[in-house]
């Protein structure tokens, strides 16, 4: 891997992981206040986010073994937020907050 291929790589990991906290947030935000414009954003930051990770598989001079980690990663990142709310209203009740 040249040295411009490296950096651009790891330019690209950095916004993948941007993408993926911010999906989380929004994620998070929306199921908190029960705003759709929170839950519009989270869909578009995932999708944003899946499109940066089809970029790093298809483009990135990476091994075989990271881009399926990757492809793997999105997957989980998705389900992730979901999961994470789901115990917290078991184990602590519905934290909702409606305004």
């Amino acid at each position: 891997m040249i040295q411009i291929q490296l950096l651009e790589t790891a330019l690209l990991l950095g916004l993948y992981v941007l993408l993926a906290g911010g999906y989380a947030l929004t994620y998070t935000l929306a199921w908190m206040w029960h705003r759709s414009g929170f839950r519009t954003a989270a869909i578009a930051l995932y999708g944003m986010h899946g499109l940066v990770a089809a970029g790093i598989v298809f483009w990135a001079p990476l091994w075989l073994g990271w881009k399926l980690l990757l492809v793997a990663s999105s997957l989980a990142i998705l389900a992730i937020p979901s999961i994470t709310l789901r115990h917290l209203e078991r184990t602590h009740g519905t934290g909702s907050i409606s305004t």
